[in-house]
């Protein structure tokens, strides 16, 4: 099992909370750079698009090599007036700091209503460095999802009891099985023999031995722990079946495609049939969206965050989507056109319009944030409207489908995209230094390709670009 609400990598990542809708959101974000700087933990008081500022401190940071924050910190000082109250007067200074980012007189601003071609690119860094570190929440985050685990649990019961009914003997293969060795132990509960149970984090692989021991009614060997790469372990016979939660948020940022070629090639009897994978198709969709916080990493922040995107919880609503999602990525595992190693995969043209039901729908979400914070009419539906209607970037997020009819199907958002509570977050690329404003019945066009790295551990670059015609 790998990452997802946190990195744990040597550089690290930090959250910030942001606290909207009566929930606290994780924005991830860079957070050994800023626990270097003594700034962790940093609370932003947000709700949607409005700050409180009493004892406000905000930091944003992107991930340095050295480690150094690249970004200093913003305090209520370097925005407001000093006073003592926490009047109306002053949170509507801070919202319109915070709103889409279409203030008067920003330098900006009229270079986003010029601007037609965008541009984004990043190392994938956080897809690969999780090895280095263990984090207990993050993995007890996956556990306890209950749009992941009992979904996945559903299809290797289905899929090993039906091989059950035919074979003498199933065996499995579980790449990254976490210290739970969840899937490993369903496997055998539903009548596997054999599991291989590979995981490449060492203290992971102790704790699933520990707690495979533990498992009163699983049989002594049943499930073989093997701490290292899949890619790098011989097993000692080929396997029926490869389970495999190894994808990233952009799907294969964690080289999930480079793994599973490798399991296929060396570890599976029959790697044709879809029905020997789970999941058996993963995919990863796009939209261009609107980000209600943009503002706060206007220049010289959007700058130093040196094309590094965003990870903001799902059910964050500082985030709306422009259009209707389209898939970015198809990843089946019998498909021969799938990457190699050190390969490069081109993504056919992508070509949202920008939808005016969704325009509508985000400004009167944002408006009722506004007035929940009690801001008056006229200050409200100006700030709701040009937020909703605005582009900050492309959000990303992955959905499996876990067996070959697509009946059984892990959504880390919604069907259209709507939020939903899930471990997983959403990517999100800027690709302008602010907003830019857009209409209804815009078409917006995006090309995306990934480089991938010849080492397993290596990882892979993406590169976006977009248009976006009048």
């Amino acid at each position: 099992c790998h990452h997802r609400l946190w990195s744990p990598n040597p550089t690290g990542t930090a959250r910030f909370l942001v606290p909207k809708m009566g929930r606290t959101t994780e924005a991830i974000m860079g957070r050994r750079s800023l626990k270097r700087a003594g700034l962790l933990p940093v609370v932003i008081g947000i709700t949607v698009l409005v700050v409180t500022v009493a004892n406000l401190s905000l930091a944003v940071a992107s991930v340095p090599t050295s480690g150094r924050p690249l970004v200093p910190p913003v305090t209520a000082k370097e925005v407001l007036r000093p006073t003592a109250s926490h009047s109306l007067s002053r949170r509507r200074d801070v919202l319109q700091l915070t709103s889409a980012g279409l203030v008067a007189g920003s330098p900006y601003a009229a270079l986003a209503e010029q601007a037609k071609q965008f541009s984004a690119g990043w190392t994938a860094k956080d897809g690969v460095q999780f090895l280095t570190y263990f984090n207990e929440e993050n993995y007890g985050a996956m556990r306890d999802d209950t749009r992941r685990t009992p979904q996945f649990i559903k299809a290797i019961t289905e899929r090993v009891s039906e091989r059950k009914k035919a074979e003498k003997r199933v065996t499995v293969l579980d790449i990254g099985t976490g210290p739970f060795a969840l899937f490993a132990l369903a496997a055998v509960r539903a009548g596997a023999d054999k599991v291989y149970a590979i995981e490449a984090n060492g203290e992971a692989a102790v704790r699933a031995r520990d707690f495979v021991a533990e498992q009163e009614d699983i049989p002594e060997g049943a499930v073989e722990i093997i701490e290292g790469f899949s890619t790098a372990v011989d097993l000692p016979e080929k396997v029926d079946l490869v389970v495999a939660e190894i994808m990233g948020v952009i799907a294969s940022e964690e080289n999930m495609i480079q793994t599973i070629n490798d399991a296929k090639e060396r570890h599976m009897k029959n790697p044709k049939d879809l029905n020997n994978f789970i999941p058996s198709q993963v995919l990863t969709y796009a939209a261009p969206v609107s980000y209600a916080l943009h503002n706060i990493l206007k220049p010289p922040r959007y700058e130093r965050l040196n094309g590094q995107p965003l990870r903001v919880n799902a059910r964050d609503r500082t985030i709306e989507l422009l259009s209707e999602p389209l898939v970015l990525e198809d990843i089946k595992w019998t498909d021969p056109k799938l990457p190699g190693r050190g390969g490069r995969w081109e993504q056919q043209p992508l070509e949202f319009e920008i939808s005016a039901s969704r325009l509508e729908t985000n400004r009167q979400s944002y408006y009722k944030a506004l007035k929940k914070e009690e801001v008056p009419d006229e200050e409200a539906e100006p700030l709701a409207k040009k937020t909703a209607e605005s582009f900050s970037g492309m959000a990303f997020w992955p959905k499996l489908i876990l067996d070959p009819a697509g009946k059984i199907v892990v959504e880390s958002r919604g069907p259209a995209g709507e939020h939903q509570k899930s471990h997983w977050p959403t990517l999100l690329s800027l690709m302008n230094p602010e907003p830019v404003p857009v209409k209804a019945g815009q078409k917006f066009t995006l090309r995306e390709a990934a480089d991938f790295d010849g080492d397993i551990l290596g990882p892979a670059k993406y590169t976006l670009k977009a248009d976006l015609k009048a």
